[in-house]
């Protein structure tokens, strides 16, 4: 799971998004980078969804129980053989650690989704 998803699914609170990461469908897992990222868009995530600070945060804290953080030591063997793939270099961890896993990356970019 890239980092716009996981921003898309705290900003819709009943998004189909969110439906899908809390069935028993979907094993989410993203590189521990995706946690700065939402940190970098915090005030913005927070103005757009129209929750309260308090209500941001628990959602964020039952939404990052769904996910399956990974630190860069587990993938980073992967990190050479993703940039031969990524056609941004900003996405490469997130291609690392998908070709670790063996797994599709779930991402609302189309260059990353046509790839």
């Amino acid at each position: 799971m890239d980092a716009n998803v996981l921003i898309s699914i705290l900003i819709s609170v009943r998004g189909s998004k969110r439906k899908l990461l809390f069935s028993s469908e979907v094993d989410a897992f993203s590189p521990d980078r995706l946690l700065l990222e939402v940190g970098k868009h915090w005030k913005e995530i927070h103005d757009k969804s129209e929750l309260s600070e308090e209500e941001l945060e628990a959602s964020f804290s039952l939404i990052r129980k769904q996910v399956n953080v990974v630190p860069l030591d587990e993938y980073r063997s992967n990190l050479s053989r993703a940039k031969d793939v990524c056609p941004h270099l900003k996405d490469v961890e997130y291609f690392a650690l998908a070709l670790k896993l063996n797994c599709p990356i779930w991402s609302e970019d189309k260059p990353i989704r046509e790839q």
